[in-house]
């Protein structure tokens, strides 16, 4: 998939509407979609868990 179809992909499974991959523009395979895909969840939840759940406790 071009990095097009692979930002679509994303914007529609994680429900990320306005998400912009800052990745090489070149043809990507589903193992690749898979673990991009796999690693942006995961930094996403690390954000939440750190950030967010952080700031609300700090009040």
């Amino acid at each position: 998939m071009t990095k097009e179809e692979l930002e679509n992909r994303l914007r529609k499974e994680l429900n990320l509407p306005f998400y912009n991959a800052k990745i090489a523009n070149r043809d990507y395979t589903e193992l690749e979609y898979q673990d991009f895909k796999a690693t942006l969840q995961k930094e996403y939840l690390d954000y939440v868990d750190e950030y967010i759940d952080y700031a609300e406790n700090d009040v």
